[in-house]
């Protein structure tokens, strides 16, 4: 490679970036057609914002890992959002459920983030 300009495409840690981040969108998208409670929309536009992220950073390492990055703190506070809705109390354990699956997702966003950083240092 010649800078850190360029996708870092082949390295192990771009490709797994890349799994994390289709593995929490595809769990997110199950998980929501599975059990959808109307919160859903919010969940699928967190894998809008993940995909436009991506091509916003043109699919170099760097830029995905900051829209990785920006795509957990997003899942977060939609997770946060949704135990906090006044909604969510009449639910049995909703507020609990709402924190451990956005936590679970902003982990998986999180980890993804972790290897295009390290892809971005690999390249340079």
């Amino acid at each position: 490679m010649t800078g850190s300009g360029e996708r870092a495409s082949g390295s192990l840690a771009y490709r797994a970036g890349t799994a994390f981040g289709l593995m929490a969108s595809c769990l997110i998208m199950w998980v929501t057609i599975v059990h959808d409670d109307g919160a859903g929309i919010g969940f699928f536009l967190v894998i809008m914002a993940a995909g436009v992220g991506a091509f916003a950073a043109w699919f170099r390492p760097a830029g995905l890992a900051r829209a990785m990055l920006g795509v957990a703190i997003m899942q977060a506070l939609l997770g946060l959002a949704i135990a906090t809705a006044p909604v969510t109390a009449n639910v049995p354990d909703g507020a609990s459920r709402a924190l451990l699956f956005s936590g679970l997702f902003a982990a998986l966003w999180l980890i993804s983030a972790a290897c295009f950083h390290a892809a971005a240092k690999g390249s340079r």
